[in-house]
């Protein structure tokens, strides 16, 4: 039923412009969003993208500008402002629509496609899913204990990405710069956070991971598995944390 409705508002989006101007002023904007609306994800299943008008806009940071549209409404390219947690910024869009091989590419580096088929997730924490959008992760745990920057990110666990970090529970989570989403959740040593799957996180003995995921190796550090689903689990900084994430490195 969610995905009938989440249908309904893409085809609404799509043929009953003026449903955008609501909560926009911006006709260009109204005219806009159209054209690169629907449900999307990268061409692995990951970095889920919602996209709709008004207030919604892209996984529910809202589209406020528009510059530099160039194209019709089945292929084209334009500067967007989104409203994100962090303040605006602005993304770079080009779109080609012509049915299931329809494309987004955003800011010049994430080609994302229509979605298929509802992801299934090979692992979790805390219910806290791979691609889960920013906005939903604060819904379920509200704000962390601190927002770190890229060079935060780095110093901590090696990635240079934006954060949330939930201190006193012991695990962070990066996102996808352009989606918003989850790509990355860390473990540190002593958190109250498990696997959801496995009830086991950086603490438990590392034959528990190879028993219950069916691994060829007990992990050792540096290890990194496929559980599934392009979906990854990292011993890279064990034992200061392990990692499940997007990307097998």
């Amino acid at each position: 039923m969610k995905r009938i409705l989440l249908l309904a508002l893409v085809l609404a989006g799509l043929f009953v412009r003026p449903a955008f101007a609501e909560y926009s002023g911006d006709q260009q904007v109204r005219e806009f969003i159209p054209c690169i609306a629907g449900i999307w994800v990268d061409e692995a299943g990951h970095r889920q993208m919602h996209i709709f008008g008004g207030q919604d806009g892209i996984n529910t940071f809202r589209i406020t500008n528009i510059r530099d549209w160039q194209g019709n409404s089945q292929d084209g390219s334009a500067v967007i402002t989104v409203m994100e947690k962090r303040g605006s910024r602005e993304m770079s869009v080009a779109y080609h629509r012509d049915g299931d091989d329809s494309w987004l590419l955003l800011d010049g580096r994430l080609k994302v496609v229509p979605e298929q088929q509802e992801k299934i997730h090979a692992e979790s924490v805390g219910g806290v899913m791979l691609d889960m959008p920013l906005m939903k992760l604060l819904r379920l745990y509200g704000p962390p204990t601190d927002y770190l920057e890229e060079a935060d990110t780095q110093a901590l666990c090696g990635v240079s990405s934006y954060a949330w970090y939930y201190r006193s529970e012991g695990w962070l989570v990066t996102f996808d710069p352009s989606s918003g989403t989850v790509d990355r959740i860390f473990l540190f040593p002593g958190s109250s956070k498990f696997l959801d799957r496995a009830v086991l996180n950086c603490d438990s003995p590392l034959e528990r991971f190879a028993g219950l995921y069916g691994l060829h190796k007990t992990p050792a550090p540096g290890d990194v598995f496929h559980l599934g689903q392009q979906e990854y689990l990292s011993f890279a900084g064990y034992p200061g944390y392990i990692c499940l994430s997007i990307y097998d490195n």
